[in-house]
């Protein structure tokens, strides 16, 4: 699935800040709205409900077993939602929720690359940075130097968290879902934080603010109706106290707890996870824009083609030190040269009479003057 950007036009700064009010249109979108309702509920279900079997059963691996299989489910449902509210995004026709969920099981997978990637990536620059900090413990040399390399270290692992956390982990999701392979998701966000690193940042700025009060809006609605109802619940139906704590500790007895407060764990937990969606589908669309604003007209060739070109290059160099290795080490295994092994015998000669140093070709020995030819 490829998604072209060459329909929409640019947008100055102004207007796609504007835009970014469009995200809470995708609450329109009823097919998201529905998909990512069922993708919450079913991690919910299945989370909780492999969590109450292993509390019931003290099985570490039934409960890690279950925070893996409720991991799934929300890694491919919630990609398959960005998929969808993508090509919202771009004003293209709607896809099924079978249809969106055969692509992210065909294509998630990418994000998961990515991560690893951005991870030793970092990892790579603390190693570089580690590495010249010993070295400026030389005495004498190594405060000169370090009074260099503080600033550049902090400069260099400030920018690279900053676009790790504001530019690479949020949009390498919409990336991913315009249909870009894996290098073509590095190549476009590194260009997107070389280019348009602040005003990216302060499009998501905005986007969390966005995001946060709807959030604070429903889930306060929801809070002051889950109080009420539990204050009532413990009066009418005797369950004592009733707060969070009660309803985990609930679900994580199994079948040992109070039937109502396993059923209120359980419905209390689809209630959260409805109430999420709204939230996640206003965040998902607007990371969708954030990423459509920044690639708008932009040509990506030369950065893709450089990081080819990069790819080969060390491939190339590996490549190389692979066969000089090999070669070093067959040479080491050769035996020596025999006329360098026929030299040695030649130089000990003695007369076997006195046993005194003699040349190959004398006749007679200096010492003693034993015959030897």
């Amino acid at each position: 699935m490829t998604i072209s950007n060459e329909a929409h036009q640019p947008l100055p700064f102004s207007s796609a800040l504007g835009s970014l009010i469009e995200a809470t249109d995708a609450i329109k979108n009823f097919r998201a709205i529905a998909l990512l309702a069922l993708t919450f509920i079913g991690a919910v279900l299945v989370g909780g409900v492999l969590t109450m079997l292993a509390g019931s059963m003290s099985s570490v691996v039934l409960a890690f077993l279950g925070g893996l299989m409720a991991f799934l489910v929300m890694f491919y449902g919630s990609n398959a939602v960005g998929i969808m509210l993508m090509r919202d995004a771009q004003g293209q026709p709607g896809m099924s929720l079978v249809d969106a969920v055969l692509v992210s099981l065909y294509t998630s997978h990418r994000l998961i690359a990515v991560f690893i990637i951005e991870f030793l990536i970092v990892l790579a620059a603390m190693i570089v940075i580690a590495i010249i900090l010993f070295v400026c413990k030389i005495p004498v040399l190594g405060p000169v130097l370090y009074t260099v390399v503080f600033p550049l270290s902090a400069i260099v692992l400030g920018v690279l968290v900053f676009a790790l956390f504001y530019v690479m982990l949020p949009l390498a999701g919409p990336a991913a879902w315009s249909g870009a392979t894996v290098f073509q998701i590095i190549a476009r966000l590194n260009l997107i934080v070389r280019t348009k690193l602040v005003s990216v940042i302060l499009l998501e700025v905005l986007l969390f603010l966005i995001t946060a009060f709807t959030a604070l809006l429903i889930f306060g609605v929801l809070g002051t109706g889950v109080s009420l109802t539990s204050g009532m619940s413990a009066g009418i139906l005797s369950l004592g106290e009733m707060n969070m704590y009660a309803l985990a500790a609930g679900l994580g007895r199994g079948g040992s707890g109070s039937g109502y407060l396993i059923a209120a764990g359980l419905g209390g937990g689809l209630l959260m996870a409805a109430a999420a969606v709204v939230p996640g589908l206003i965040f998902t669309k607007g990371v969708c824009i954030i990423y459509l604003n920044a690639t708008r007209n932009v040509d990506f060739s030369a950065s893709e083609a450089s990081l080819n070109d990069g790819l080969a290059t060390v491939k190339k160099k590996a490549e190389e030190a692979r066969e000089r290795a090999r070669a070093l080490a067959e040479q080491a295994a050769t035996p020596a040269a025999p006329a360098a092994q026929a030299a040695a015998p030649a130089d000990s000669l003695q007369c076997p009479s006195c046993k005194a140093p003699v040349a190959a070709d004398d006749a007679f020995c200096g010492e003693c003057a034993h015959k030897l030819k």
